[in-house]
């Protein structure tokens, strides 16, 4: 099993990510297992070796029928003590810890749930800087759902204290659990910013196991320690309900607090970034491979750093998520369902369809309707933003783009006495009117069926329509995150 390396260090914890199957499972846990030291005796011990007679003192008949396997090449070969403190010493000055805050739902006593704020602690370095900003990198899991973010650099001060500057989230990609995050120079002190450094990125195309591994991390939240030890696997297939990842695996010791630290090679060269570490297993940790890592960063760094956004731009789509069973049992790509089109919004002048899945959000990787909800509050009402979807072509999707100019939308709930409210699925609702009778409640077997709603969909999807929603259909009473150009408030 594979946890998620984010420290949390408050009573409450982030929902763990768990998914069986695979090589490798992930789950956010908080904890820490003390360690067991093993001393070596004083004493020496040898092993009884037989020696094998000389091949010239083999009699003729004694000659073997196939070739013998010879020894192992062990002459020219030695194993020394390795000193890393000058490659600390070098790429110290580009690492950062991360302190991020949450607000989480937990249980209560009470069998309820109730809303509380997370700390979580993670690790992050420097790969880039302009005029106006030092952009870290980290792991998306790092800044998912944050409501602030902040970095504290391993420089200090001119008087010894720690500085802790205000980022934030510069872009993410859940596809790859990268992200960068950014903080304004005017946040750091001059003789500080002085002495950072940008982190040098190598490549990890020719890893072999065995290569020196040194990770640098923000271990259990307590501030940067060094591990070093050797690259103890190639290929590893890491499986979390956020993703599946192909990266390579060390033998350093692994730790809450580690996600979004460094992996250098023995030349002080990143080659990987930590996001992942086994729960029931010891010195496992993996990293995303730099050259994967690269063309990502290289997307996050040159766009353009947002706030979030109260008032913000609505495409005019209802959408519903799309379960990692269901997308991997029947091929559906993961993404955001289009389970309606808002009739006059900026979706449907520019082309998006029911049935399409949302896939990207100007460049950004869309694999959840979460995602989608969080991405586009970052956009104005009036930007016009590129969607990516992929469409159902009868056995198979196809990806398609479109420019869709981003709406305004109201929640003034005073226009809303004389409207009437369109939900999710179509259903209207009115407001209560006390001299009304009541109306009878819907009959779940009276409700339209997958091919009322969708005659075009592709052949069979409505057989497991129910398996791919969890049974579930939009209610309208889920997050909000359209409102059409009129003011009807839906889903979405």
């Amino acid at each position: 099993m594979v946890m998620y390396r984010k420290d949390r260090k408050m009573t409450a914890k982030k929902a763990g990510s768990l998914l069986t199957g695979g090589v490798l499972m992930a789950a956010l846990t908080l904890g820490q297992i003390s360690p067991a030291l093993v001393y070596a005796e004083d004493g020496e011990t040898s092993l009884s070796v037989v020696e094998a007679p000389a091949a010239e003192e083999q009699e003729a008949d004694e000659k073997p029928d196939r070739m013998q396997l010879e020894t192992t090449n062990i002459s020219d070969v030695s194993v020394s003590v390795i000193d890393v403190s000058s490659i600390v010493e070098a790429v110290m000055p580009s690492m950062v810890t991360i302190t991020e805050h949450s607000v989480q739902e937990v249980m209560n006593y009470f069998g309820g749930t109730e809303q509380m704020e997370v700390e979580g602690a993670a690790t992050g370095f420097i790969i880039a800087e302009d005029d106006d900003e030092i952009m870290i990198a980290t792991n998306n899991h790092v800044v998912t759902d944050s409501t602030e973010v902040s970095v504290c650099f391993s420089v200090k001060d001119k008087d010894g204290e720690e500085v802790v500057a205000p980022a934030k989230v510069k872009g993410t990609d859940p596809a790859t659990d990268l992200a960068v995050i950014a903080v304004s120079p005017d946040d750091i002190p001059d003789e500080v910013l002085g002495e950072l450094k940008i982190a040098v990125l190598g490549s990890s195309d020719n890893l072999k196991i065995g290569q020196t591994a040194i990770t640098i991390g923000n271990a259990l939240g307590l501030g940067l320690n060094v591990t070093s030890g050797i690259i103890s696997a190639l290929d590893v297939e890491v499986n979390t309900d956020s993703g599946s990842w192909t990266e390579f695996q060390t033998d350093g010791a692994s730790n809450n607090g580690q996600s979004g630290g460094a992996v250098f090679n023995a030349d002080g060269e990143v080659i990987g970034i930590f996001n992942a570490g086994a729960v029931y297993g010891d010195n496992m940790g993996c990293a995303i491979p730099v050259s994967v890592a690269i063309p990502v960063l290289q997307n996050l760094i040159n766009r353009e750093t947002r706030d979030a956004l109260e008032d913000h731009g609505y495409l005019g789509v209802t959408v519903v998520p799309v379960s990692d069973e269901a997308s991997e049992m029947y091929n559906i790509p993961q993404g955001a369902y289009i389970y309606e089109v808002a009739e006059g919004s900026g979706a449907e002048e520019a082309g998006l369809q029911k049935g399409d899945i949302i896939t990207g959000l100007d460049g950004l990787t869309i694999d959840s309707q979460a995602t989608l909800l969080r991405q586009i509050t970052y956009y104005e009402a009036g930007e016009t933003v590129e969607v990516k979807v992929m469409r159902p072509t009868g056995t198979a999707y196809e990806e398609q783009t479109f420019d869709v100019t981003l709406q305004a939308g109201s929640r003034d709930a005073d226009d809303a006495d004389e409207k009437e409210q369109k939900s999710g699925h179509g259903r209207k609702e009115r407001d209560e009117d006390p001299d009304e009778e009541d109306s009878p409640e819907e009959d779940p077997e009276e409700r339209p069926s997958f091919s009322d709603l969708y005659p075009d969909a592709p052949d069979g999807l409505g057989d497991i329509f129910d398996e791919i929603f969890g049974g579930e259909r939009p209610s309208g009473d889920g997050d909000e995150y359209f409102v059409s150009p009129e003011g009807d408030e839906g889903d979405f």
